[in-house]
């Protein structure tokens, strides 16, 4: 699964911010597979998250959003 793909998930949804099991879904990977992808995007400020205790909502950034324009053009 590339970066590209995880992002895309973002933009498909109907939710401006999504739940690290929402994108697990999406993708088919468990909760703790998942888990390190989306931090990776987040450390490349393609992604930011918001901690709400048991749960982290995830939403893509405008430099996320830029990464899918840019990755489509190649």
């Amino acid at each position: 699964m590339e970066d590209r793909e995880i992002l895309q998930i973002f933009l498909d949804s109907e939710d401006p911010v999504l739940f690290t099991g929402e994108v697990a879904d999406e993708i088919g990977f468990s909760n703790q597979g998942t888990l390190p992808r989306l931090h990776a995007l987040a450390d490349r400020d393609l992604l930011e998250s918001k901690d709400g205790g048991r749960t982290i909502v995830w939403w893509i950034t405008n430099d996320g959003r830029e990464f899918i324009k840019n990755s489509a053009e190649e």
